[in-house]
């Protein structure tokens, strides 16, 4: 039996890094990291968060640095989402990340609790 399951574990795990939206992903992924322009801005996005977390801190949310600092994450966040690479990446990983929900749902599902709301 534990033969049996390590096999079918094996295959599944063949199966979905075969699949081709798996595969898309992976290569959008490679994509992302070799910009260097968007490693650029990945890298700039996390020096504002920790200036603004600081700011948030040290002289409230209301503040007007707080405010600025705020606009400029707001604007190398739509820059980082607008960018073609960063959103084919997006794209290909909501699609993977449904398919995994979906394996997760079929082989764990049965063994959740159900909510509230399911047993209504």
């Amino acid at each position: 039996m534990e033969n049996n399951l390590v096999v079918a574990l094996e295959e599944l795990k063949g199966a979905i890094n075969n699949d081709p939206r798996v595969i898309a992903m992976k290569e959008a992924e490679e994509k992302l990291y070799g910009d260097p322009e968007l490693i650029k801005l990945v890298m700039k996005k996390n020096s504002i968060e920790d200036e603004y977390q600081l700011t948030l801190k040290t002289k409230g949310e209301k503040s007007p640095e707080a405010k600025a600092i705020e606009k400029q994450l707001y604007e190398i966040k739509l820059a980082l989402d607008t960018n073609p690479t960063a959103k084919a990446y997006n794209d290909a990983f909501i699609v993977v990340r449904d398919l995994l929900m979906y394996i997760d749902d079929i082989l764990y599902g049965p063994f959740r609790r159900k909510s509230i709301a399911e047993e209504i």
